[in-house]
């Protein structure tokens, strides 16, 4: 990515996770830096890809975010399968909210499926020569992070071309 089309990408991505947060009642801020939670931590991964595109997005929070931010209770005897569940879901959330707002820019991208995974002090570490960004971020008290891998080709850069009409997040509901 050239450096306009990065800062159209991180700054998108920026407020996507804050809306994010801020639809589920917890303040999120940006921050700097953010150490790694002490304790168990969630993660949850997922790909896109589209012509000229391609990358990952990364969520990762202590157990207790992911709890937190689950949107009804907690079933005892499914409660790991169910958080991790509800891990994959806010990653595929955040990289939907983004990919809604990067179609302003004329940049579209098709979403896999997400993974989850769990572990102590998670860290996530670009490829050499990747075009990768870690975000950090303060939900309520807890430190939250979000890394972006994502390369876009010469004739998939982000445009000011026309947006489309865009469904805003919570504007349809599907069942």
């Amino acid at each position: 990515m050239d450096s306009m089309e990065r800062e159209v990408v991180v700054s998108t991505l920026e407020s996507s996770v804050v809306e994010f947060f801020r639809a589920y009642g917890i303040t999120c801020d940006k921050t700097e830096s953010c150490a790694a939670a002490p304790g168990a931590e969630m993660g949850s991964i997922v790909g896109f890809r589209g012509k000229g595109r391609r990358g990952g997005l990364a969520f990762v929070a202590p157990t207790v975010v992911v709890a937190r931010l689950l949107p009804g209770s907690k079933r005892p005897a499914r409660g790991e399968l169910q958080l991790r569940d509800w891990s994959a879901e806010i990653a595929n959330q955040l990289v939907g909210r983004l990919k809604n707002k990067l179609s302003a820019h004329s940049i579209d991208f098709e979403i896999g499926t997400p993974v989850c995974f769990r572990g102590s002090s998670i860290r996530l570490s670009f490829l050499p020569e990747a075009d990768g960004v870690t975000l950090d971020f303060n939900a309520g008290s807890d430190p939250v992070r979000v890394y972006l891998d994502c390369a876009l080709a010469a004739d998939g850069s982000a445009t000011s071309a026309p947006a489309p009409r865009i469904v805003t997040e919570g504007e349809v509901v599907l069942f």
